[in-house]
């Protein structure tokens, strides 16, 4: 559930797959199921987006801020966000009044709430969001393949190079097909 969370965020934002994976360790951390991830991964691209952070940047810093509250994300402080919540310098902020300030501001309907949708309509963000629907795409088609694969009782199959594989894999992995690659195939 949390990678199908992932790939629909992916899918219509200024950022790749790949990188929403990467930052996803720093966030599951904080999120108690995927629907709060889905949330916290809103946040994450606004933030990334109003700051010119890269995704991963901005989620390990909201992974402190949530963690231990926004004092504990020093490049936020470089980046202004303490500012950009509402917290004055200096001022003794909770964990509790961090995670509430990110989300009225960052989350839906708050100031810098849209920022990621914003960025999406460049032609970086649009860009990315194709490279993602590609990537849902093969995935699709794999997805089915082995589906055809099974139902005409294939067993093996050999070889399969390349990363452009990869969805390939992945659905080989879920099924009772054998991959036979070249390396000690006799």
């Amino acid at each position: 559930r949390a990678f199908d969370v992932m790939r629909k965020f992916a899918s219509r934002v200024p950022f790749s797959l790949e990188e929403i994976q990467q930052a996803s360790g720093n966030l599951a951390v904080i999120s108690e199921d995927a629907n709060e991830l889905a949330e916290i991964l809103e946040i994450t691209g606004n933030v990334a987006s109003a700051t010119g952070l890269d995704f991963r940047q901005a989620s390990e810093q909201i992974q402190r801020s949530f963690a231990g509250g926004i004092a504990s994300a020093d490049v936020f402080r470089e980046r202004g966000v303490r500012a950009m919540l509402g917290f004055n310098a200096g001022a003794k902020v909770s964990i509790n009044d961090t995670i509430k300030a990110f989300k009225e501001k960052f989350g839906q309907g708050g100031e810098f709430g849209n920022v990621t949708n914003d960025f999406a309509k460049t032609l970086t963000g649009t860009l990315s969001m194709l490279s993602d629907k590609l990537f849902n795409f093969r995935l699709a088609i794999s997805e089915e393949f082995m589906k055809a694969l099974e139902k005409e009782g294939l067993k093996e199959v050999f070889g399969l190079p390349g990363g452009a594989n990869l969805p390939m894999y992945d659905e080989l992995g879920k099924s009772n097909i054998l991959l036979l690659g070249p390396t000690g195939s006799g």
